[in-house]
Order: structure tokens, then sequence, then C-alpha cells
């Protein structure tokens, strides 16, 4: 090893003393490069890891939201479902309803048309009589050529009457 020395012009202090140098190089180069940048390289590791798994967690909200969503796009079209069968039924029973009224209305107005022809016919029978009456009258008198009491003369009415009526 000796001929390797000095074939090689190795001198042991300047060896041991370049040793000592790249040792402090090396330390200080460790302490003030590669720590903080190991840190650097852990905290960007942490960050992309986080990242990933918020990505993992919003994919999976997403799917979530997504699933809530069809399931309330689908109770809502069961609710409208329910509300304009509702509101069918509510027309169908309003018309009926309504049906019902003017039925009702047209009964009393049928009825009430009913009872005005009667009084009408009542009242032309009796102004009809009355007339007959007063003709009767006027030719009985003629006839007899006289008057005669107010019995009579119902009791002559009364007979013409039922004669009328036969």
């Amino acid at each position: 090893m000796d001929e390797l020395i000095k074939t090689f012009h190795i001198d042991w202090k300047l060896l041991i003393a370049q040793v000592i140098n790249f040792a402090i190089v090396l330390g200080v180069l460790w302490y003030f490069a590669l720590r903080p940048l190991r840190k650097v390289m852990d905290k960007r590791t942490d960050d992309i890891t986080k990242s990933l798994d918020d990505a993992k967690k919003i994919e999976k909200r997403m799917q979530d939201t997504a699933i809530e969503r069809e399931q309330i796009i689908i109770e809502a079209k069961k609710e409208a479902q329910i509300i304009a069968a509702q509101v069918a039924e509510d027309t169908e029973k309003l018309r009926e309803d309504k049906l019902h009224q003017t039925r009702e209305e047209i009964n009393k107005m049928g009825a009430k048309a009913k009872e005005d022809l009667s009084s009408a016919k009542e009242q032309m029978v009796r102004e009809v009589k009355k007339e007959i009456s007063n003709i009767i009258i006027s030719a009985s008198e003629k006839v007899i050529d006289k008057n005669i009491d107010a019995a009579d003369n119902q009791k002559l009415i009364d007979e013409t009457l039922n004669q009328v009526k036969e």
C-alpha cells in the first residue's frame, strides 16, 4: 500500500483534512439543504395524499348527492302525481256539486213555474166564473125582467155552474 500511496502521491494529512472537510460540507448540506428539502418533499407528499383523499371523498359525496337528487326527483314526481290526482278529484267533485245545485235550481224553478201556472189558472177560472155569473145574472134579469135577491142569485149561479161543469 505504501507503493500505491507513493505512486498516486497521496498525502495522509491532506486526505484526512479533505475527509473532514467533506464531512463538514456533507453535514452542512444535510442540515441546511437536505433536511428542509426532505421536510418540503414530505409535506408535498402529505398534501398530495390529502388531495387524493379529498378527491375521493368529493367523488363519493357527488355520487351520494346524485343518488339523493334522483330520489328527490322521484319523490317530487310522485307528489306531483298525487297533487294532480287530488286536483282532478276536487275538480270532479266541484263539477258534481255544481251540477247538483243546477239541477236543484232547475227543479225549484220548474216547481215555481207550475205553481205560478196553477195560480194563474185558478185566477183565470175564478175570473171566468165571475164573468159567467155576471152574464147569467144579466141574462136572467132580462128573461125574468126583474132582479132577484142575493140568495136566489147565488143559488141560480151555483146551478148554472154545475150544469156548465157537466
